[in-house]
């Protein structure tokens, strides 16, 4: 066993380490030459001010070998960071048009317009959002409320919490670059409804202002007062308690405001308004018997004036709180409320049926309950796929838009109460802005805080353009309490149409919706912790684990045993092979229990794929490399045939190598010498070498297996410090990531360099991802930003995404990120990489002298000119048939005239605008559509 030449140094000395130089090696003369020709270069470069394309002070990783830090990129790099896609449906009620026709969503920085025919995105509207700066901020700045306008229904109000407001076009995707300014007090909500004022209707924007820690106002404003620049609007009502929400309805005469247990009623003095300073309202405060977490207000009219208000209210306890003519209790003091229960924990949203005869509400059971009020009974829609966060009724009362927490919306009919539209983003874990409404009462429980390990993402090899990532079911789910997340399923996303497309379960999942204990605690599910492809695609190895919580294992304490160890024993570790069908169904093939273990159930640290051959091999924490390949299913000695008449087949594990352990240490106790800390596997790119880098003591060491014969063919040491994270294959090289990222060549046998990373904190190491790219040669690392101040990845925490390529030491790309990276992934069949946050975004990032991926950004996309002309037409039609208030709460109906002709296009024009290039590499998803669409959309040609 070969040994470090200097391994005794310090570590973050200059000096260049290597394994037994070899100068008198032509090949290794050549490498060197090589790098010092780069090194020569990029320095010209900087000396003649060459502009850096991505460059950051703050870096997370610093030069071991040659250089004291980051001083600058390589000024040859030509990567790009594509504009990032998709986002974080936030908790925000969807929009519908006037004519239901397109479907109005809320993400953590964009406004985006869905078809509710083709479930298509038709535009992203980007909210430029400012991150803070600040340190000790938990909350940016993020949006609070969207609102459609009540006099000109092509334009949404948008208000962050910073109190910007912008008027925006959703049609024309218009407006997002000219916020107003509202008082610099923190905006919660608000609300936007039409009055008169003098002798034109204008929209009147209500907003719930938190002006300390225990005290709030309601201000009023308008367009003009928004355009005057004076950031004050009219003080309206003023309380001391914490503001919840708010809603102004009743073509603007009816104020509720909601104050954690108190509702603030406010009616309008007087309906002759000449000026916005005239605009008064009385109010009137009640306490509820528990804490509001929603509410919906219907108005009726008589005689186009008030008649009464009817209120729901929904607590965070369960209940539900029904006011029958509101403002007739106020006065003469007879509130008698009418109480629904049937939700164990807080009501995420209940709103009014069109005619008044329903109640829609849903909470974390996922369940839509349905309350007839007449009668007093309920019907249940059960095992939607998350909780639900917010329902939304379209205008004409014929469907509901609901929004889930596990970032997807989806439109139901109400008479058979099935799915008409569905839109889904990327599922994983996010950090969430705000609270969840969970948390309004002390539980006993606490939901995770930080993201505590990297989302698992794989790319299909058969579909380049479907990821397929471990997630949840929703946030809450995913979050469950403490540290603990659950993750049981995987979502096959397609980048190509943007889309979640299926979702399947490869661990045990809670299929009721009784998913808390009788102790009032969420169950928690198991998590997937690896995925991995074979090359055909046709194969997926999949590991996951599940133990029960501490507090739980009571019955299971004999002798001296503690939780900890009663909870181990009791953990569950599967090792499980997947068939991959063309339709993206995955069918269990073999499932493989304790696939390591020792005295207890063992961890699987990593499972690699065979790049030429069907064929897996995993590293476990009892120090056992084992290979795993098929083998046919016999019975009666023939083989077993499947319903194709195919045979069929199943995985066993075909070899196992025990890993060499030095025992050097003296002062290493015997039961200590052969503890197993982390390990990773990975194949060479011609499939006949294994390297298994794992940590075994207080040494790392990485192993050479020949995977034909089961021997060891190599052992390195002195390159990994600390736990080992990753070991990537290229060429003749490899890539290490533990507490530094070390690039070793095999073949030479020397360290080429080594960067060490900065920010060596538990919660930073969890984070740090490595990502190799052979089409370019190039991989990425993806690591937090020091912050000495956070000993957690919670809100505020960025990342850092460097690129390096095999022969040049100084980076190609430093680039820092907003948010915390939890995933990054070579982009499939392309040179560049797909990196997903904290925020469900995906950033695709690629080199700039190649065609752009399949990600790119929609800010540059328009309607079709007839739709864009038709809705300024629109426009005027609606302002003019707005005159009476029961038209102003009942939208209109707007059917969008087009030219209807048969329009006739010829098979081989399709085939063309398709047969340009790999899917990977279209230009833009946006622009193929509007190819298609321009055919079917031409006028017919007239003949003379």
């Amino acid at each position: 066993m070969r040994s470090k030449a200097d391994t005794n140094g310090d570590t973050a000395s200059l000096k260049k380490r290597k394994r037994e130089p070899k100068d008198d090696s032509a090949q290794s003369q050549q490498k060197k030459h090589r790098r010092k020709s780069k090194q020569e270069k990029a320095s010209a470069a900087d000396g003649e001010g060459a502009d850096h394309t991505a460059h950051t002070n703050d870096t997370s990783l610093q030069l071991i070998n040659g250089h004291s830090g980051l001083s600058g990129v390589s000024s040859e790099s030509q990567w790009k960071v594509q504009p990032p896609m998709g986002g974080r449906m936030l908790n925000i009620d969807p929009i519908f048009s006037p004519d239901e026709k397109f479907l109005i969503i809320t993400y953590n920085t964009s406004i985006q317009v869905f078809s509710t025919e083709s479930s298509l995105p038709i535009r992203r509207i980007p909210i430029p959002l400012t991150e803070t700066d600040d340190e000790n901020a938990t909350t940016p700045a993020h949006i609070v409320a969207t609102s459609l306008s009540m006099t000109a229904r092509e334009y949404i109000w948008v208000a962050s919490s910073d109190g910007r407001i912008w008027n925006i076009n959703w049609r024309l995707g218009t407006g997002s670059d000219t916020p107003f300014t509202t008082d610099p007090d923190t905006l919660v909500d608000m609300s936007v409804n039409a009055i008169e004022i003098g002798s034109s209707k204008i929209d009147v924007l209500l907003a719930l202002q938190k002006t300390t820690a225990t005290s709030a106002q309601i201000a009023a404003y308008t367009r003009e007062s928004l355009l005057e620049g004076k950031g004050k609007g009219l003080l309206l009502h003023s309380f001391d308690e914490s503001p919840q929400m708010l809603r102004f309805a009743a073509a603007g005469r009816l104020i509720v405001a909601a104050a954690k247990s108190t509702l603030h009623i406010g009616k309008l003095r007087t309906n002759k308004i000449t000026s916005l300073d005239t605009l008064q309202f009385d109010f009137h405060s009640f306490d509820l018997p528990d804490i509001i977490s929603c509410l919906d207000v219907r108005p009726t009219w008589k005689d186009k004036k008030l008649g009464k208000a009817d209120v729901v209210v929904g607590c965070a306890r369960g209940a539900i709180y029904l006011y029958n003519d509101i403002l007739s209790g106020l006065s003469d003091r007879s509130l008698q409320p009418r109480k629904l229960h049937w939700h164990r924990r807080a009501v995420h949203s209940v709103k009014w049926s069109k005619d008044g005869n329903y109640l829609i509400s849903g909470g974390a059971e996922t369940v839509l309950v349905l309350w007839q009020i007449d009668a007093g009974l309920n019907e249940t829609l059960p095992h939607l796929s998350a909780t639900i966060e917010n329902i939304t009724v379209s205008p004409r009362g014929a469907s509901y838009a609901i929004h889930l927490d596990d970032n997807s919306t989806m439109i139901l009919s109400t008479a058979e109460m099935k799915p008409t539209m569905f839109v889904s983003g990327i599922q994983s874990l996010v950090l969430e802005e705000t609270p969840s409404k969970e948390s309004l009462v002390r539980r006993v429980w606490r939901s995770a805080d930080e993201i505590s390990a990297p989302v698992v993402v794989t790319s299909n090899p058969r579909n380049p353009s479907q990821m397929f990532l471990c997630v949840g079911n929703g946030q809450q789910a995913t979050q469950g309490s403490g540290t603990t997340v659950s993750a049981p399923l995987v979502q096959v996303f397609d980048l190509s149409s943007f889309q979640g497309i299926a979702k399947h379960a490869i661990a045990r999942t809670n299929t009721t919706e009784a998913n808390i204990t009788k102790d009032g605690v969420p169950i928690m599910e198991p998590t997937a912790t690896s995925l991995s492809f074979s090359p055909d695609g046709k194969w997926l190895a999949s590991v996951d684990e599940w133990q029960p919580p501490e507090r739980d294992t009571t019955p299971y304490l004999t002798g001296s045993r503690t939780p900890a160890e009663a909870a181990r024993q009791r953990r569950e570790i599967y090792l499980k092979f997947w068939e991959v069908h063309e339709d993206n169904s995955l069918e269990l093939v073999t499932r493989v229990n304790e696939a390591h273990h020792s005295d207890l159930p063992q961890s699987i640290f990593d499972v690699a794929s065979d790049p030429i051959a069907s064929r897996f091999a995993t590293i476990g924490n009892d120090g056992v490399v084992r290979f795993w390949s098929t083998q046919y299913r016999i019975r009666d000695g023939l083989a077993v045939k499947g319903h194709d008449g195919e045979p069929l087949r199943s995985w066993h594990c075909s070899r196992a190598v025990t890993l060499p352990v030095r025992e050097k240490q003296e002062d290493i106790a015997e039961e200590n010498r052969k503890v197993f800390h982390s390990g990773a596997v990975t194949y060479s790119e011609d499939g006949s070498i294994l390297f298994a880098a794992y940590r075994v003591s207080t040494e790392g060491l990485v192993v050479a297996i020949d995977t034909q014969t089961g021997t060891i063919r190599d052992v390195i040491s002195g390159i990994i410090r600390g736990e080992v994270r990753s070991i990537q294959s290229m060429g003749s090289c490899l890539i290490l990531l533990s507490e530094d990222i070390a690039v070793y060549d095999t073949v030479s046998d020397e360290l080429l360099y080594s960067y060490k990373l900065k920010d060596t904190s538990p919660a930073a190491k969890r984070l740090t991802q490595l990502a190799v790219n052979r089409q370019s040669r190039t991989f990425a690392l993806a690591a937090p930003i020091p912050n000495p101040r956070q000993d957690k990845l919670k809100k505020g925490v960025r990342s850092e995404l460097t690129i390096f390529s095999l022969e040049d030491q100084e980076p190609q790309l430093v680039q820092s990120f907003p948010h915390l990276i939890t995933s990054v992934l070579a982009a499939p069949g392309s040179s560049g990489f797909v990196v997903v946050d904290s925020a469900a975004q995906i950033w695709a990032v690629t080199d700039a002298v190649e065609q752009p991926l399949i990600l790119k950004s929609m800010d540059d996309l328009s309607m079709d000119d007839t739709v864009v002309a038709q809705a300024a037409k629109d426009a005027l039609v609606l302002q003019e048939d707005e005159s009476s208030d029961e038209e102003m709460e009942d939208a209109d109906q707007i059917d969008i005239e087009v030219d209807d002709h048969a329009a006739v296009v010829a098979t081989q024009h399709v085939v063309e605008s398709f047969d340009v290039a790999p899917t990977f590499a279209f230009a833009s998803l946006e622009g193929g559509f509007t190819q298609l669409a321009t055919m079917w959309a031409m006028p017919p040609t007239t003949s003379e």
